[in-house]
């Protein structure tokens, strides 16, 4: 700013001779060199203050739910994150299913609060963050504050990196919008994970998506329950790349993703001991080990938007997909006796889900979902060593899911009826059930939200 004010006062005062020393034409020319001076002088003022600017825009919500099920479920977030209804658990004379269970859950702890922060220039690159939060963190008897999301990032021309956690790209790139709080799991992958994620505009509307991702607080399941040590003693991270195209009412895409874990650090060994007097023992020694499992998944999505109407699904072939909150996991295949190493193979599935919405103050939607599970490429060492994220015994599920919102400014009524069936059968030692009995939940979701 001083600067630019010593500049004006030497033009002022180079103007003041020039009145009384040249010619009126001359006078006018370096009136007009005095205001481009000025024009361009407050122009870098301007570019310096809004490179060295920090804006800030809270946002938020509070969100009221009332859900009602007519049957206990494998559901998470204080039962408002529902799953899948459970098997059939008859009781002692095998007279009455002990699942079959109404229940009802009130709460407000899915309130959100956020933060979206621009920043100034670095370089070329546009810089911003985000924080996010809700109460959907839970101790032994309370709700806790926790981050949803929290990142930063850089936007150049034609790339953008975002470093943080925020969600996992299988899961952003086309997203159900549902009423209830769980958009469309387990049909729907379902994640936020610390990442590096780069975003390539290759022009023409194409897009190229590749991430290294960490496990939390999504992960996946295994000998320990779960747990993100499987990720973390893995060191590798996860890989995911996609293409897509996105245009003015239609998107179009497809991504793979890569998944290695390590499901023990240790194991135990059976060693032979000679005695003194020579005769020989097993005995269990425990020993370290490396072994990993690997997933590979894939996706296709779609997205079509045209006036008021929108139609968009996915199709997910899933590895080990545990972590992204679909009925998966893994199996120990192998196991040797003097290494104590094992070798593993990740259950398969194949899911799809759909939803057509129409309308914006009073929205109206319908999602049907669809899941068969593949079971494992090999069978494992018995029905007790391996290991899923919802039930073992599941041969495919559905759902059918119609849902209307009614919008007034900033305050949202919804209600949403989510009927989800599952084929369960016995277990068997390759993970791939055999469907003997359909059990079906049906839960009825009603939401009050005020946006901010």
């Amino acid at each position: 700013m001083k600067k630019f004010i010593v500049s004006i006062l030497a033009l002022s005062c180079a103007m003041n001779m020039a009145v009384a020393q040249n010619s009126a034409e001359e006078r006018e020319a370096l009136k007009q060199e005095i205001k481009n001076e000025v024009v361009k002088e407050l122009k870098a003022e301007v570019e310096t203050k809004q490179s060295k600017a920090v804006s800030f825009k809270p946002y938020g919500f509070i969100r009221n739910y009332a859900c009602y099920d007519t049957r206990e479920c494998y559901a998470v977030m204080g039962e408002t994150f529902h799953i899948i209804p459970l098997d059939v658990m008859l009781n002692e004379d095998g007279s009455e299913d002990l699942n079959e269970l109404q229940r009802l859950t009130f709460a407000a702890f899915t309130t959100r609060l956020g933060v979206d922060i621009a920043g100034p220039s670095i370089g070329k690159a546009a810089s911003s963050a985000k924080v996010e939060a809700d109460f959907s963190g839970f101790g032994s008897n309370n709700t806790l504050f926790r981050i949803r999301q929290a990142y930063v990032r850089l936007a150049w021309e034609k790339v953008a990196l975002t470093v943080g956690q925020t969600w996992h790209p299988m899961v952003n790139q086309v997203m159900p919008t549902t009423v209830g709080f769980s958009p469309g799991s387990p049909f729907s992958p379902f994640n936020r994970s610390p990442q590096v994620n780069v975003d390539v505009n290759m022009g023409e509307n194409w897009h190229f998506v590749a991430a290294a991702l960490y496990q939390h607080p999504n992960t996946s399941v295994g000998p320990n329950g779960g747990t993100h040590d499987y990720a973390r003693w893995n060191i590798w991270p996860e890989m995911y790349a996609s293409v897509k195209h996105a245009g003015e009412h239609f998107t179009i895409g497809a991504g793979v993703d890569f998944l290695s874990l390590m499901p023990r650090r240790t194991s135990v060994a059976q060693r032979e001991v000679i005695a003194e007097d020579g005769s020989t023992s097993i005995i269990p020694v425990t020993v370290r080990v490396n072994d990993r499992v690997q997933g590979v998944s894939s996706e296709l999505f779609a997205d079509y938007k045209c006036g008021l109407f929108n139609l968009k699904g996915k199709v997910v072939y899933g590895e080990n997909v545990a972590h992204l909150t679909m009925i998966s996991g893994f199996g120990a295949t192998s196991y040797d006796e003097k290494t104590g190493a094992y070798e593993y193979a990740p259950l398969r599935s194949a899911t799809t889900w759909l939803q057509a919405l129409y309308g914006k103050k009073c929205q109206v939607g319908l999602m049907g979902g669809f899941s068969q599970n593949l079971g494992a490429k090999k069978d494992f060492i018995s029905t007790e060593d391996f290991w899923v994220k919802g039930a073992k015994n599941t041969d495919y599920m559905y759902c059918v899911t119609p849902s209307i919102v009614y919008n007034i400014k900033s305050f949202a009524l919804g209600l949403e009826a989510d009927y989800t069936v599952v084929g369960y059968g016995d277990v068997a030692i390759n993970g791939r059930s055999e469907a003997l009995r359909n059990v079906a939940n049906c839960r009825i979701c009603a939401m009050v939200k005020y946006s901010f």
